[in-house]
């Protein structure tokens, strides 16, 4: 596929823009592995983000200071499996690779309640969810979290009957930090608190991050990062 582009380059000339087609997708054990030929291009002509789980590359083949043409492809990118923290990629011999690492398998972690108040709604460093449980006790009732599920069993016991209650949430564990979860029981009412992830309060203020790269404000909070390519790297793997 060929579309005419602007290009902002260094000879500011129209030339052809060509969507990566043939790309070969492959599985590993921690990561999949995405391979597309670029032939003529250079490393510094390749650019890599991410973005909202949203893969882009984008490469241009240059002939001296002459632009020749470029190459663009985006990849939508599965929340639940993907780890996009640690893309990165190798160009070799006209061959990009890009490494797309899986998130671990979450584990089932157990989150005590406690029978103290919960934070003030006007908390700005959790999000709440709030589910009326009036008559539970504290030793009746159970909280676990496991990716991007929350889990809430219990026992209503009255005199001559017990009543069972389960609950389940999806949470944005991309957003929320779903680990540090806590739980308070109090008046028959719990209340699940979860901080946003550090990356997300960054991105929110527009702060700079660790790595240098300033955040920008998306709707999902998922920060804008760039990919870094290695051509010594896949020199080595040969």
């Amino acid at each position: 596929m060929e579309h005419d582009s602007n290009s902002n380059d260094d000879n500011n000339k129209r030339i052809p823009v060509y969507e990566i087609r043939d790309v070969q997708v492959s599985e590993q054990d921690d990561s999949f592995v995405l391979s597309m030929d670029l032939p003529g291009v250079k490393e510094q002509n390749v650019y890599i983000k991410e973005q909202n789980f949203v893969l882009t590359i984008e490469a241009l083949r240059k002939s001296g200071d002459t632009n020749v043409c470029k190459f663009y492809r985006q990849f939508s990118l599965d929340k639940k499996s993907i780890q996009p923290e640690g893309i990165h990629a190798s160009l070799s011999d006209g061959v990009l690779t890009v490494h797309v690492p899986k998130r671990p398998e979450p584990q089932t972690l157990d989150v005590t309640p406690t029978s103290s108040d919960p934070p003030a709604e006007d908390d700005v460093e959790n999000v709440f969810f709030r589910l009326d449980m009036p008559g539970v006790k504290l030793s009746d009732l159970k909280v676990q979290v496991k990716g991007d599920e929350m889990f809430v069993s219990a026992e209503r016991k009255k005199e001559n009957s017990t009543s069972s209650i389960k609950r389940m949430f999806t949470v944005d564990d991309t957003k929320l930090d779903v680990a540090k979860a806590k739980a308070y029981l109090s008046d028959g009412v719990l209340t699940l608190t979860a901080p946003p992830r550090k990356k997300a309060l960054a991105e929110e203020s527009g702060k700079e991050n660790k790595d240098g790269q300033v955040a920008t404000k998306t709707d999902n909070a998922v920060s804008r990062r760039s990919i870094p390519i290695n051509t010594k790297e896949a020199t080595a793997q040969k």
